[in-house]
């Protein structure tokens, strides 16, 4: 699996190594972040975010340890924490090497002091410190490979801090209450507010000291200072835990923390965390041969491989356990979504089909076709366990491109979609022809109406209050892409199982909506498609929004296109110049009086700009789908798909998140990365098209 590697050039100074952040999952919602330098600069960074109720109920629990070395009367502060005021913890001097694999590692040298290096250049101590989550568990491995090079012993103090709190809120000291219990190798924590779970926090030598001050007060996040909060927030630490190192003595230290049943719970012997995280290394080892298996093995440019793998490493982020299902699922984006259908059903070629996962693909369908309700399949699972939320028109019909896809990629998948998928998907095209929830129907066109008052039922969905920012009701391209595809593919699979009836009617429909689609939606003033139409008659339609939007390149890219060579062409022509900004495509061209080139501040100026020029991730996918599309049989398109890939290259490892694609980017140079940090979709979007565009045709 793709390793990346970073030295010093990446943190100069505090900002630029705190910018730079990690995550690590579990596979059941929890997970763990932090940034470049060790240090935290979110609400959403700590060493273990428990799931109790995956892939929900997401607590951070612990936030980080801190490591101080004393040699000689010299001391060594390996912090790298940002305090109220930018009051700057300066350990990132001492790291000398990180490198990430879905697991990370710090490596420091620790030298005669903070700010020079000692004249012999000779290290006084080695320290590495790895951080792992086990898989399934709430659980994190820490451990630490100290080596003493000096003559004089060494004291090494670790810091545990402790948390309980909903991972998208702070808390101050006042609210960090806990009963706390040490016995033998382990701490005990019981928060006060939800006595039946326990926090354990075992080590496998050293002893722990109580601190008399047990709060690390006013730490500041910059990242939500730059959201206009203010930012800041407290952690409990109620034990030093001191180590000695005689003169030239290694030690190999583990700390393990886990969240487990007040009641039943197990303390964790001491000493596991190596044995953890082997088993985790079986896991990404198991990952990478997958991904070797999906290509077979063979690539002929190296740097695809490379792409590959990081790609697939961050894939396997957004596949957890759904416990209410007893199924997998996909988390939309971390740190913060849960799991989307829209974003599911999107990201699912790329996340499952792409890297061999074809037992968790059909759990996915199986989950979401389970919740299936009057033609809809769920957008979102809440967090807080209510019942799914059904507000959209788009991602029933993204299931039809995910079942397609499954077939093409797993044959053997046939009598699962036949007997647990296809009745689901008849029962959507029966509820889109006569109508369902949301205003969603078939209008006399055979194009599909959706939306009306203030629903936002596609994904360009954001409402402030009782203010529909991007107002799409009627027929909107996407959407209306999405079902002459669906109806295409409904007929294959009515004549694959044998439905000759559902073969016909589909196949009719279809031949309504390709007879309609060009000249209701291309623009010839403009050259590409208008992004939504509404006020049919039988002349045509009275109202079509000319706003150049994303939207239209599904009209080339998903598997059948209702647009001529000719329209399909000069759509994608258009999206590349007002449009495609490298890493990602925006959400409206920046001459419209609308266009929001930043995305930063408050909320609600970020939702202002959400969908109004915001660059997103997982259009490139399509963009370069549709693009190879219409230059396929140029001599170049093999150079031409390359560069398209390069910024998302540069951005996977140098930018935002490490081995991760943000849901979103600011329209405007140089497009810097913003909403959640990785995104499954932004990731399995750009799998998908590498892996059938690029690495496919080699």
């Amino acid at each position: 699996m793709a390793i990346c590697t970073y030295d010093p050039s990446y943190w100069q100074d505090f900002d630029s190594g705190n910018s730079l952040e990690w995550v690590l999952t579990a596979g059941n919602g929890a997970y763990a972040g932090g940034s470049l330098i060790g240090g935290r600069n979110r609400t959403h960074q700590a060493y273990l975010v428990a799931s109790l109720k995956a892939p929900t109920n997401r607590y951070a629990v612990l936030d980080n340890i801190t490591e101080h070395v004393s040699i000689d009367g010299t001391d060594y502060d390996l912090e790298a924490i940002q305090h109220k005021g930018k009051v700057c913890s300066k350990g990132y001097k001492y790291l000398k090497k990180v490198t990430y694999d879905g697991t990370i590692r710090f490596e420091y040298e620790l030298n005669a002091s903070a700010e020079h290096e000692c004249e012999s250049g000779v290290c006084a101590m080695s320290l590495k410190k790895h951080i792992a989550l086990v898989k399934g568990e709430n659980t994190v491995t820490i451990d630490y490979e100290i080596i003493n090079f000096s003559a004089d012993e060494a004291k090494i103090c670790l810091t545990p801090k402790f948390d309980f709190r909903e991972h998208n809120t702070l808390k101050k000291a006042s609210e960090l209450n806990f009963s706390f219990i040490l016995k033998d190798d382990t701490v005990s924590l019981i928060p006060d507010e939800k006595d039946d779970i326990r926090i354990d926090l075992s080590i496998s030598e050293g002893c722990f000291w109580e601190l008399e001050d047990k709060y690390d007060k006013d730490i500041e996040l910059q990242t939500e200072v730059d959201l206009e909060t203010e930012g800041l927030c407290d952690s409990f630490m109620p034990y030093n835990i001191l180590i000695e190192a005689g003169p030239g003595e290694s030690k190999h230290i583990s700390v393990v923390c886990s969240v487990v049943s007040g009641d039943s719970g197990r303390f964790v012997a001491a000493g596991t965390a190596r044995k953890l995280i082997n088993g985790v290394k079986e896991y990404y080892k198991d990952l990478e041969d997958r991904a070797e298996t999906a290509m077979n093995g063979t690539f002929i440019d190296p740097s695809h491989k490379e792409l590959f793998d990081r790609l697939v490493l961050a894939a396997d982020h957004f596949i957890c356990e759904r416990r209410s299902t007893g199924l997998k699922t996909v988390l939309a984006g971390l740190p913060w979504f849960t799991d989307w259908g829209r974003d599911t059903m999107i990201a699912f070629t790329g996340l499952t089909l792409c890297t061999v996962r074809f037992d968790d693909a059909r759990e996915i369908l199986k989950s979401f076709a389970l919740y299936e309700k009057n033609g809809l399949i769920p957008n979102m699972f809440p967090d807080d366990g209510k019942e799914p939320l059904y507000n959209t028109a788009d991602a029933s019909l993204w299931f039809f491109i995910a079942v397609y896809n499954c077939l093409r990629y797993d044959p053997d998948s046939r009598d699962f979609i036949r007997t647990e998928i296809y009745p689901t998907l008849l029962h959507i095209i029966t509820a889109y022809e006569k109508g369902t929830d949301n205003s969603i129907y078939m209008e006399e066109s055979g194009l599909i109406h959706a939306g009306s008052g203030l629903d936002q039922v596609t994904w360009m969905d954001v409402r402030v209050g009782d203010l529909v920012v991007t107002p799409r009701h009627g027929c909107p391209v996407e959407i209306n892409a999405l079902w002459y595809n669906a109806l295409r593919i409904a007929v294959s699979l009515a004549d694959m199982f044998g439905d000759p009836d559902t073969a016909k009617h589909c196949n009719s429909l279809s031949k309504r909506v390709l007879e309609v689609f060009e000249k209701t939606y291309f623009n010839p003033e403009t050259g590409c498609l208008y992004d939504v139409v509404s006020g049919y008659t039988k002349d045509g339609y009275t109202d079509r929004d000319p706003s150049i939007r994303p939207n239209q390149v599904y009209a080339v890219s998903l598997p059948f296109s209702p647009l001529s060579e000719e329209a399909a062409l000069s759509v994608v022509n258009v999206v590349e110049e007002r449009l495609y900004v490298g890493v990602a495509i925006r959400s409206l061209e920046p001459s419209h009086p609308d266009y929001h080139p930043e995305y930063r501040g408050a909320l609600k100026k970020r939702d202002m700009s959400y969908h109004q020029g915001t660059a997103w991730g997982f259009l490139l996918g399509a963009y370069i789908e549709a693009y190879y599309k219409v230059h396929s049989r140029e001599k170049d398109i093999k150079e031409r798909l390359d560069k398209l890939f390069e910024p998302v290259r540069k951005h996977l490892t140098d930018e935002n998140c490490i081995c991760g694609i943000c849901e979103i980017f600011e329209g405007a140079p140089p497009h810097l990365g913003r909403g959640c940090y990785t995104q499954a979709w932004s990731v399995g979007e750009i799998l998908r098209v590498l892996c059938e565009y690029l690495i496919g045709n080699e």
